[in-house]
């Protein structure tokens, strides 16, 4: 696995980062974000949309939706928040994240860390951690196979 950590003091920095990061995507990737509440995944995910055409204003925390779809951009959006769903697999499997991925969006979870190892197997995942006053560090891990992605962010 290749893992690449980086630190943020503000929630611009995690928003560039986010930006970063989607600026190496093609669709059909799932990008994880993993972390306590209120460590800036929402932030990076508004990130994310900004480098793919979607207004980031319009990315708000989907956890009562569940999904939010956003599309007009370079690529398709879809943003999952697992924060209310308990871990038993039949709420994960209904929310179609196969599906998805076919579509050639690109999938960002929130609370990833729910997901069952098989179906994180390839994601990417983004770790924050509070470093106390403000800061974050994140870590980016792309797997194997999309290595070039870690570096790139």
């Amino acid at each position: 696995m290749s893992a690449n950590t980086t630190f943020s003091l503000s929630e611009q920095e995690t928003y560039e980062l986010g930006m970063r990061l989607a600026g190496t995507l093609k669709g059909g990737e799932l990008v994880v974000l993993e972390g306590d509440l209120g460590l800036g995944k929402t932030v990076f995910a508004r990130g994310i949309a900004a480098s793919l055409g979607v207004v980031p204003e319009d990315v708000t925390s989907p956890s009562f939706t569940l999904v939010q779809e956003y599309s007009g951009g370079r690529l398709p959006m879809f943003h999952v928040d697992l924060y209310r769903l308990n871990d038993e697999p039949q709420e994960i499997e209904s929310l179609g994240l196969d599906d998805l991925l076919d579509s050639g969006g690109v999938v960002v979870v929130e609370w990833g860390e729910k997901l069952p190892a098989h179906v994180r197997e390839h994601a990417i995942a983004i770790r924050f951690h509070d470093m106390g006053e403000g800061s974050r560090k994140i870590e980016i891990d792309a797997g194997a196979r999309n290595s070039a992605m870690a570096s790139d962010a």
